[in-house]
């Protein structure tokens, strides 16, 4: 079968990871980025040629630029680029490329990929860089050694900047009594998860084991990760000083790890650009894609699942032509482990399943380099696919969020037509929530913090009279209350919730 010139095709992938050892230099951010497209472009074949054709270098939004500028000293103490696509186009002295800056969240790569693909098949350019870079680790080791250096840089030039846009990570509920980060509403997601499921804890924790060990073997074999990964499944299933409990019911090695030093970079253009330079037997294609956006996290009819991206996942299917049992491995997002639940079941699959989960290791022991994640993981995909013999399809699913946006990318080293855009899909609003809550409540969800020596409980719920959703917190004057959360099994019992109290838990008398 004849292949359009025009087609895009992923031609080169490269990663960087610069570890705490002896051959640190400590790397700043744009350098890691730098490293990291240049080793895309050399894989390539022809990395002199095209770097000329770039004409676009999009990178996926640091970390430092996705939080309010508040906290940003304390991420970046060392300063940072106005413009880290522009610093890192002039490390590597491409002459045509313009800068983008993207969105936050975890589904931008695939989402950018998609992107500059069309970019590509129109005409509009030649070739394209998608790179994305983090260097928290040394941030954080340098301030433990008392170093003082310069990231500062203020390229001259234009950035097409989309900004942060982060409102989908603020909930004024949730918020309010302490749920601000991934670390504080992904457990509520996962208990949620166990509750529907009708699983007790140790049989949950078991199963949250034997996923998450999948994902340390596959981390254990990769030299980009940044992490030593446990060697059983008793270390990641077990509580211990080195796995101490983050929010129940997640332990250390059950979460995404954002101290990395990691970089990854693809590069783009069309087949006959490939097929002139003689590198085209190195070409990956986009077989499928597809998006998905949820409504806010309390606004769902269930905190564990996520129909837009059980329909992103499908529709990225449908658009390649393919069903699931087709895909030889998968890398799917694994900030926390039900993100990955969400993924398999809308895939069909289960943990018995022999096929790869990641070929990364995933963000709790490969590293979780902020929102550019995915990069990694598609370019894990185009070495995978290069190595096959015969012709395979792998997927790529990207999460952005509280399972809050989805892309998904269908790879295959077998040609194909660019895919067209796949609608999303609008899910209405189901759930309403309450401020106040009056009257009994029943436990839907609920997680566990131990702080600074103190216990905290945070807890979602259903008001019996009208079945809407509040959010409160234990009594933390109640230790009985607390020891029931953290040793017991609350879900779906019925508690008060005291609204003049700001939404303070109790449990019932004669419960």
């Amino acid at each position: 079968m004849s292949i359009d010139p025009n087609t895009p095709v992923l031609l080169g992938a490269g990663q960087a990871t610069e570890h705490l050892d002896d051959q640190f230099v400590g790397l700043t951010p744009q350098q890691l980025g730098a490293r990291a497209c240049q080793a895309a472009l050399a894989d390539t074949g022809a990395q002199e040629t095209l770097a000329t054709l770039v004409d676009r270098l999009a990178c996926v939004r640091l970390f430092v630029d996705s939080v309010p500028e508040a906290m940003a000293p304390v991420i970046a103490p060392f300063g940072r680029s106005t413009s880290p696509p522009l610093s890192i186009i002039q490390q590597l002295g491409l002459p045509n490329a313009s800068a983008i800056y993207s969105r936050s969240c975890g589904d931008e790569p695939q989402r950018l990929v998609f992107e500059l693909g069309n970019a590509i098949r129109d005409g509009e350019i030649r070739a394209a860089v998608i790179c994305g870079t983090e260097a928290i680790a040394t941030s954080r080791h340098l301030q433990r050694m008392g170093q003082t250096v310069s990231w500062d840089e203020d390229p001259v030039g234009h950035t097409d900047d989309r900004g942060a846009v982060m409102d989908l990570l603020f909930d004024t509920e949730l918020n309010r009594h302490g749920a601000f980060a991934p670390v504080d509403i992904y457990p509520l997601q996962e208990q949620a998860r166990r509750g529907e499921l009708g699983m007790d804890k140790p049989a949950y924790r078991e199963q949250l084991a034997g996923l998450m060990s999948r994902f340390a073997e596959v981390a254990a074999r990769n030299p980009y990760a940044m992490f030593e990964a446990p060697t059983t499944l008793e270390a990641i299933r077990d509580e211990s000083q080195k796995n101490r409990m983050i929010s129940d019911p997640h332990l250390k090695s059950m979460v995404a790890k954002d101290g990395v030093n990691q970089a990854a970079a693809l590069v783009m253009t069309r087949y006959e650009t490939a097929a002139s330079l003689g590198v085209a037997d190195r070409a990956i294609f986009l077989h499928g894609h597809a998006t998905g956006s949820e409504p806010a996290v309390l606004n769902r009819p269930s905190l564990a699942q996520a129909e837009s991206m059980t329909a992103a996942y499908h529709g990225a299917l449908r658009n390649a032509g393919i069903g699931a049992e087709q895909l030889g491995a998968m890398d799917l997002y694994s900030c926390f482990p039900i993100a990955v639940w969400c993924a398999m079941d809308a895939l069909g699959i289960s943990l018995d399943d022999p096929r790869p989960l990641t070929l990364t290791g995933g963000l709790s022991f490969f590293g979780g380099p902020g929102n550019n994640y995915s990069t990694h993981g598609i370019a894990e995909m185009v070495h995978w696919l290069r190595a096959k013999s015969e012709a395979s399809y792998g997927l790529v699913g990207a999460n952005g969020g509280y399972l809050s946006k989805h892309a998904v990318g269908i790879y295959a080293n077998v040609s194909s037509p660019f895919p067209e855009r796949v609608s999303e899909p609008d899910f209405p609003t189901f759930v309403d929530t309450i401020e106040k809550p009056t009257g009994l409540g029943r436990i839907e969800s609920y997680t566990v913090q131990q702080k600074g020596g103190t216990t905290r409980a945070i807890v979602v719920g259903r008001q019996l009279s009208d079945d809407r959703r509040w959010v409160g917190i234990a009594d933390p004057t109640d230790d009985a209350l607390l020891s029931w959360f953290r040793d017991g099994d609350p879900i779906g019992a019925h508690v008060t919730v005291s609204a003049e109290e700001h939404n303070i838990v109790r449990r019932l008398a004669d419960a």
